[in-house]
């Protein structure tokens, strides 16, 4: 009997010494993990704060590639515009008839279309916003050319979103010799020595139109009539 309470007094102080382990974390254990979460975090924000920077960058590329495209096109044809001599009229007149809002013109076919016929085309901005050169053939009898519906007419959008446009004409008046800025070109024997083309956009639109001044290389001889087909000059 005294044995066994002897063994009992030598057990109890070691069980003290080492005691049983609960679950659960330590306090550094909680710190690095709260040291890893934070960096994870940050690398997350830095991240997406990257990205949402980039996005009006890359919107602003295309926007600013839409207005290029835009401005190749009109300068391509405006270029290449046809002193064509209208038909329907005893006096030489040239084909071309434009004021501050609305361009009317005659030159080659765009060139995805490939070789043809004279093209007509009207520039205007609609109602929605929307900067548009319309296309019709010179030699389609089913299209009436006068016609301000365009009915028939090949649409092509150049930009969205515009707010307004101004057209002028750079040539004599009618009253005298010496060239200046005009908003009208209307039954004239000749083409503006120069087409200027400016575009406003809506309040906040970051888009920028450089204001495209263009020379048509085209000049009259009041002596022949152009032919539409050919381009050829027949004699009066």
């Amino acid at each position: 009997m005294l044995k066994f309470s002897i063994q009992i007094a030598r057990v109890v102080p070691s069980a003290q010494l080492y005691p049983v382990r609960k679950n659960g974390f330590t306090l550094i254990e909680l710190l690095v993990a709260l040291a890893v979460l934070g960096m994870a975090a940050a690398m997350m924000v830095a991240t997406l704060n990257s990205a949402w920077l980039a996005l009006p960058q890359h919107r602003n590329a295309n926007e600013d590639e839409s207005v290029v495209a835009a401005q190749q096109i009109l300068r391509g044809r405006l270029e290449r515009l046809s002193a064509a001599i209208r038909l329907d009229s005893s006096e030489p007149i040239i084909d071309t008839q434009g004021d501050s809002r609305i361009l009317s013109f005659a030159a080659p076919p765009l060139p995805r279309f490939g070789p043809g016929a004279l093209q007509r085309y009207r520039l205007i901005v609609t109602p929605a916003g929307d900067l548009m050169l319309y296309t019709a053939s010179s030699l389609d009898d089913r299209i009436d050319l006068r016609d301000r519906a365009l009915i028939g007419w090949q649409p092509n959008r150049l930009l969205r979103g515009v707010q307004d446009v101004e057209i002028s004409y750079f040539g004599p008046d009618r009253f005298s010799d010496s060239g200046r800025w005009q908003k009208f070109w209307i039954d004239r024997p000749q083409p503006p020595a120069l087409i200027r083309i400016r575009l406003t956009f809506p309040q906040g639109d970051r888009r920028d139109w450089p204001e495209l001044v263009v020379r048509p290389r085209a000049t009259v001889n009041t002596a022949c009539r152009i032919q539409r087909s050919s381009g050829r000059c027949d004699a009066i």
